[in-house]
Parts: structure tokens; sequence; C-alpha cells
């Protein structure tokens, strides 16, 4: 006898599975606002080719902040300042930021490099940064501070996003660790005691966003154009924790994603370098090491990491061996000529002289002994 349909299912019958969602993973950054961003091509600046045989690094990676740090004397400067003409060159707009006073209008140096002062540029110097921020805040203040130059810096960034700086920008500095902050100043002006982590304190409030955040993301290809940060920061050795210290404190450190050492880490570990000919000497360099502290650039170029010696000099860079010596002399053979006051001087009538220097930065008195002796003799 056949069985009554109840039209009710049976509880032990097999259920359909229910179908899954397909996951698309851009309708989920839609959805939480994170869509994808893809970054500019890397590009260089270069700086010389002597640093870059030194070093195997192009230069100065576009969009990223980049730190020459060492002690004195050691090519830091140089290095800063062929990045600036190199990056007027290839079409930067240079805005160059002197907190030490030490570049006026049509510089010398920057001249001899082959910078154009009638093109493009912004020079940014401590009566810039006063008159335009600091007095406003402050009608008594004599000093800019570190926070004159982090609004000076945003606000150029500004500009930019806006439209009204339509250039990819260079920001030049010499130096971080040189300025000091409000609260130092006025201490300073009062004669009452100061805290040397209050500046180290402001370059953190001032630049950490900037470094982390705002210059990286000229980079993404939603923005127009490209902002690029190199700065020159000296160094001192803490002996007790056997580490280097930034002068101004770590924000730039930590900020800074390509990062060139000059010179040694405990001393300069520099030798003074002379052009001689004639029995006349020329000053007019200095060889150390040079290498990558470090490197957090994406791509290919992550991670490298090679030392080599260089000579820094008034034009430029010389990689420590021979070939690169006597071709410097050949090609700057107009600039040894004057300075020798000899239009008749060859490549092949100048010697290089190299003297120890001390853990100052000073030739050494044995060698300056010696020197008169050798004179003496003559």
């Amino acid at each position: 006898m056949a069985k009554k349909n109840t039209g009710e299912v049976p509880t032990n019958a097999p259920r359909k599975p229910t179908p899954k969602k397909k996951f698309s993973l851009d309708d989920f950054k839609k959805k939480v606002n994170a869509p994808t961003v893809q970054s500019k091509p890397l590009e260089w600046i270069p700086i010389d080719d002597g640093l870059e045989k030194a070093t195997g690094m192009p230069g100065i990676p576009r969009g990223y902040v980049t730190l020459f740090r060492g002690y004195s004397n050691t090519g830091k400067s140089t290095a800063l300042m062929r990045g600036i003409v190199n990056a007027q060159k290839r079409g930067d707009f240079p805005i160059i930021i002197d907190t030490e006073n030490n570049i006026d209008f049509e510089n010398e140096r920057l001249t001899n490099m082959g910078f154009d002062w009638n093109e493009e540029h912004l020079l940014v110097n401590n009566k810039y940064l006063l008159d335009n921020f600091g007095i406003k805040q402050n009608k008594d203040r004599r000093e800019a501070a570190i926070e004159d130059l982090g609004k000076a810096m945003y606000g150029f960034l500004d500009m930019q996003k806006s439209g009204q700086l339509p250039r990819n920008v260079f920001f030049g500095i010499d130096s971080i660790g040189t300025l000091n902050c409000i609260k130092t100043i006025d201490a300073l002006e009062k004669d009452t005691s100061d805290n040397n982590m209050w500046n180290a304190g402001a370059y953190e409030k001032a630049f950490m966003s900037m470094l982390n955040n705002a210059i990286p993301n000229t980079r993404r290809v939603d923005s127009e154009y490209t902002a690029t940060v190199a700065a020159v920061q000296k160094i001192w050795y803490d002996s007790m924790n056997k580490v280097i210290k930034h002068k101004g404190g770590e924000t730039w450190f930590f900020g800074g994603r390509l990062i060139y050492h000059f010179g040694g880490i405990i001393t300069h570990g520099t030798r003074r370098v002379s052009a001689t000919s004639l029995k006349r000497d020329l000053n007019f360099g200095f060889e150390n090491k040079v290498n990558i502290a470090k490197n957090h650039i994406d791509g290919e170029w992550g991670g490298i990491s090679l030392e080599g010696k260089i000579i820094s000099t008034p034009t430029g860079f010389i990689y420590g061996d021979k070939d690169h010596e006597n071709a410097y002399k050949k090609e700057h053979i107009l600039y040894f000529r004057k300075k020798f006051n000899d239009d008749s001087l060859t490549a092949e009538d100048i010697e290089f002289k190299y003297e120890e220097m001390d853990a100052d930065g000073n030739v050494s008195f044995e060698e300056k002994l010696i020197d008169r002796a050798d004179q003496n003799e003559e």
C-alpha cells in the first residue's frame, strides 16, 4: 500500500548547501574606503659618479627622505649641493633651506657646480623663517625656530597640493640640528635652564608626520607632483652605549629612508688632500669612507649597502683610485690653473698629497713637523 503524501519534508532528508558569496578584494577596499593606489615609477636625482661608484646608489630617490650624516669635513654638504644642482637640471623646483647661513645669493660653490641662479629656485634662510613665521607668532622673537621650519615646509607642500606651486619640489636642507625650538629660545633669552630633549621633542612634533606621510604620499600616482627631501645632519658618538647619535634627536634618522654615512663611526676617519705643483700646495679636499647606513627604498635598489673611499672637493667627489684622480685633474685643469695662477699647468704637473687628521678633524701635529722638516731640508 502506497504511503500518503502529507507535503512535509522528512527530517532526515539531505539539505542543499547555501552557496558561498564570492569575495571581491576591490569591493572590500571600496567598502572600507581603502582603494589600491599605485606608486609612480622610481626616479633618481643623481649626485656624482664618484659617490655612486663608492656606494652603488644612483643618488637621491624622488619622493623619499634622504639623509647625509657624519662629522665635519666629510662630504655631507658636497653631496647635498650636488643634489640641489642636479635637481634643478632635472626640472625640479629647488627650495634651498640654509639654517647655517652659509649660502648667499649666487653662492660660488653652487655656481661652480653648475647651479643657475637665473632659473627657478627659492633660498630660505633663518631670516626668512623668522620674518615669515617666527615674528608672526611672537613679535619679540629674535631667532628662527624648529617650529618655523616645519611650518614653512608644510606651507610649501600645501601650495604644491593646491596647485599654487605646480612643480616637483626638492627640499635641500643644511642642516638638521642647527635650530633651537621655541621653548629653548625663550629659556636662553631669559637666561633660565633649558633641556636638550626640548629640541628633540620639537623635531619629532614638527616633522614626524611629514617624513612618514606627507612626503611619501607624493609618490602616489594620484599625486600630480612629487616632493623630495635631502638633508645634512651632524652626528656624535655615544661612547657609553656605543651608538651613533644625531644632532637634534633621532626623528630624522627614523624618518629617513636612505642614509649616506660619511667618515668614521667614532672619529672623522679623514685625510686632508692637497694638490701639489712646483713645491706649492693647494688644500682642496678630504678623503674618507662613505657607506649606506640605511636603505628602505622600494624595489631593486632596496637593502643595498656598499662602502668605498671618496675625496670630497669643491666641485664634487673623486672615487678613491688613480684612474679617477687622473680624470679629475684633466676635467678640472682650469680650476687648478686658476688656483695656482699658472696657465701652462697640465694634469701631469699635479700630484695629490694625503695628510692624516686627528679625531677633531685637524691635521696632526706630527704630520706638520714632518712637512716642516722636509721644507727645511730643501
